[in-house]
């Protein structure tokens, strides 16, 4: 079978600033190991898939890092997006590029960013996934076993099983419940939404046809521009008027044939400080967590990551410092939509430079 991967990279990162900048997008930093977030998540899928079948949907903005990243690609299988329009349109636009490469066939979906401690256990579950979806009409997510009631990630119920071992048919969505109902999902047996997806491109297509028919419209006229003079003019044009939607809310959550893999494995989808602090360095004796150089006195629960700075912290509980290349971010914990809003100031005040 000619199972395809496809690796989505098109963030840049923002709550991860100043760590994660243009030159710089979340996907290309080694947070947790030597190699970067996506070429860890590019050696997981060459277990799995031929290299030559593996895709990446990138953005204009930060093709270049991406690009360099992950040179082992074939650069027509980098596909880059003019603007970021979510989940949705990128994994749209992938399934086109697959079935004009290899018609039919079986895809595996997975962001570029995510922390995966156990390799081998997670590759064999991709495998028993695709086994699923070669056997079965169904899209296959993972779900994961929750660590908290966290109220940033959307949570599955599952609900009868399956002919397939550890697979169940998925009985309700739900995205970023409250810290009561977060508790009471986890008492449930509810899992994390890992936003990584396997299933056949026929399966896909034909779901964006019927609940994003605009989508699918779209994506019909980009394939016939395809290797011609217009392909990018037609992909600029239509995406400049496509819905920001993600895959599982356009898609996922109307459908009645999925199924969920539980994926007991220690994960994080590394989008703020703390997520990264928490798999990088234990905490201290006062909950403090340190990455690079400097000294703590008598602070409480904070966080500091350094990367080219002696940074001292005295007496201050609950923030995070970030130093990185000259730029240096000083927020309190648990404030992530707050440095998104800075790098949009940033951007509209155009300090390119900072970006």
């Amino acid at each position: 079978m000619n199972v395809y991967g496809v690796i989505i990279a098109g963030g840049q990162g923002k709550r991860l600033w100043p760590l994660s900048r243009m030159s710089r997008p979340k996907p290309v930093l080694a947070i947790t190991k030597e190699q970067s977030l996506i070429k860890q998540t590019l050696l997981r899928l060459e277990r799995v898939v031929k290299t030559e079948n593996l895709l990446v949907v990138t953005n204009e903005e930060v093709f270049a890092p991406v690009y360099e990243a992950i040179k082992e690609v074939p650069v027509g299988n980098v596909i880059s997006e003019p603007v970021g329009r979510n989940t949705a349109a990128a994994i749209g636009l992938a399934c086109i590029h697959i079935t004009e490469k290899q018609g039919d066939t079986i895809a595996i979906v997975t962001p570029a960013d995510h922390y995966i401690e156990d390799d081998e256990q997670f590759i064999q579950l991709l495998k028993k996934a695709v086994d699923v979806c070669d056997k079965s009409e169904t899209v296959v997510i993972f779900g994961v076993k929750p660590a908290e009631p966290s109220t940033n990630y959307g949570y599955i119920a599952r609900g009868a099983k399956s002919s397939f071992e550890g697979v169940s048919r998925v009985a309700r969505f739900t995205e970023k419940p409250s810290r009561e109902l977060a508790e009471k999902f986890i008492s449930d047996g509810c899992l994390w939404n890992a936003g990584i997806f396997v299933f056949r491109t026929s399966t896909m297509l034909n779901a964006i046809k019927t609940y994003m028919p605009e989508l699918s419209a779209a994506l019909d006229r980009i394939k016939k521009t395809f290797k011609g003079p217009y392909e990018r003019k037609t992909i600029k044009e239509e995406y400049s008027v496509l819905n920001d939607i993600s895959i599982d809310k356009g898609i996922i959550e109307k459908l009645d044939n999925v199924s969920v893999i539980e994926m007991n494995i220690p994960w994080a989808d590394l989008g703020s400080f703390e997520q990264i602090a928490n798999v990088s360095v234990p905490k201290d004796e006062n909950g403090n967590q340190r990455i690079g150089n400097g000294i703590d006195f008598d602070s409480k629960n904070s966080i500091v990551i350094s990367e080219d700075n002696f940074v001292i912290t005295a007496n201050v509980n609950d923030i995070i410092v970030i130093a990185s290349d000259g730029k240096i971010l000083v927020t309190k914990k648990g404030n992530d939509d707050a440095i998104s809003r800075v790098v949009n100031t940033l951007k509209a005040k155009g300090f390119k430079e900072y970006l």
